[in-house]
């Protein structure tokens, strides 16, 4: 299946009326990921993981946290950081060893595990696993979790660019035209869209986000 601006704009609808207007105050909308939230996520402590995904979970309105560990022995594809597992009656998420002390890369990781969360708490998912996941990276710009996902999309490893990989299942360019189409269907203006933007999230917002938004 080719996922492109039309794939985002029926999915992004049809999650739309399914959630409605969610979190309708445009400056309430987003989770903001503050340098206190990254700190955190760098410290390589477990318990400062766990507080940032209880943030995460008290913003978008779920319930019960998932549990949060690094795992020694999880081994996974490069778009694929973490995952969740669904069990009664607490959910728990495993990310590899690998991304401990990588803040960035963290942020994108829970903003996508928890939006699983999320979704499954409502009841919505699609059949076909891999475009349940495509849709997940989607659904996390809809609830608010988009700054946690373009900043650590691009992860670089050992400091050089020519190394960098994409974190999770659509490409920045879509990632970059979705974020831009949230903005304006909610009339988020760009002061509060690119607050806590790291410089390399936001060229990528203003420079792969160009394509038609109608």
């Amino acid at each position: 299946m080719t996922m492109n601006e039309e794939w985002v704009n029926e999915k992004l609808n049809s999650l739309s009326l399914k959630l409605g207007i969610f979190k309708p105050n445009p400056y309430e909308f987003y989770f903001e990921p503050s340098e206190k939230i990254y700190e955190k996520l760098e410290s390589g402590d477990e318990h400062d993981l766990q507080y940032v995904a209880t943030e995460i979970a008290r913003h978008i309105g779920v319930v019960y946290t998932p549990t949060v560990k690094y795992d020694w022995g999880l081994k996974m594809e490069p778009e694929m950081a973490g995952q969740i597992r669904f069990t009664t009656p607490l959910h728990y998420i495993q990310i590899p060893f690998f991304y401990v002390g990588k803040k960035y890369a963290l942020g994108a990781i829970l903003a996508h595990e928890m939006t699983h969360a999320f979704l499954i708490s409502k009841g919505i998912f699609l059949n076909e696993k891999n475009e349940n996941e495509m849709f997940t990276d989607l659904a996390a710009i809809c609830i608010g979790l988009g700054k946690l996902l373009v900043n650590g999309q691009i992860v670089v490893t050992n400091g050089y660019p020519s190394e960098a990989h994409v974190l999770g299942y659509l490409s920045p360019e879509l990632i970059a035209y979705c974020y831009r189409k949230v903005n304006i269907y909610r009339s988020i203006g760009s002061d509060v869209a690119t607050r806590n933007l790291i410089p390399e999230a936001e060229n990528r917002i203003n420079h792969l986000g160009l394509t038609r938004l109608d």
